[in-house]
C-alpha cells in the first residue's frame, strides 16, 4: 500500500515538474498563470522611441512595488527586442517590472495596439478586462483596478 502511494506521488511529482510555463521574462523567468490567479495582471506595451513610454514606466514601478501582492506587472517591447539589445533598453528606461518575451497576445487574444503607450488589463479571474490608451499614472491604474 505504502509503495503505491509513492509510486503515485512520484508519478505526481514529475508530471508537475514538466508543466510548461505559458509565459517568459527577459531574465528567463518561468511564468504561470495558475500562480498569479485571484492577482490583476497589467500587460504594458512600449517602445524605447516612444516619450509617453519611457514617462510612464516610474508609474508602473511604483504601482508593482507598492501592490505586488494584488497586481502582477509586465512589460512587452513592442519591438520584440529580446537578448542584449532589450536588457540595454530596461536598464536605459530604468524598468522595474519583468518584461515578457512570450507574446502574451496568444494566450489574451487582444488585438496588438495600434498606438503606444497601452495597457492590457486582466481580471483576477484571468480574464481581459480592459485597455488604458496613452500614459497612465499611478492614481489613474488604482482607479481603474479599485485599489
Amino acid at each position: 500500500m505504502i509503495y503505491k502511494k509513492l509510486l503515485a506521488y512520484g508519478f505526481f511529482s514529475l508530471f508537475l515538474g514538466c508543466a510548461q510555463p505559458d509565459l517568459y521574462t527577459s531574465e528567463n523567468k518561468k511564468i504561470f498563470l495558475d500562480d498569479l490567479k485571484g492577482k490583476w495582471i497589467l500587460i504594458n506595451y512600449w517602445a524605447d522611441w516612444c516619450p509617453p513610454c519611457i514617462k510612464e514606466i516610474p508609474e508602473l514601478n511604483k504601482l508593482n512595488s507598492l501592490y505586488d501582492d494584488q497586481v502582477a506587472v509586465f512589460l512587452f517591447n513592442f519591438d520584440r527586442l529580446e537578448g542584449e539589445e532589450l536588457r540595454e533598453q530596461l536598464e536605459k528606461i530604468k524598468a522595474e517590472v519583468p518584461s515578457l518575451i512570450s507574446d502574451p497576445k496568444l494566450i489574451y487574444d487582444y488585438d496588438v495596439p495600434d498606438a503606444l503607450p497601452v495597457t492590457f488589463v486582466i481580471n483576477k479571474e484571468g480574464k481581459f478586462s480592459s485597455v488604458l490608451k496613452g500614459p497612465q499614472t499611478l492614481e489613474e491604474i488604482k482607479d481603474v483596478l479599485n485599489l
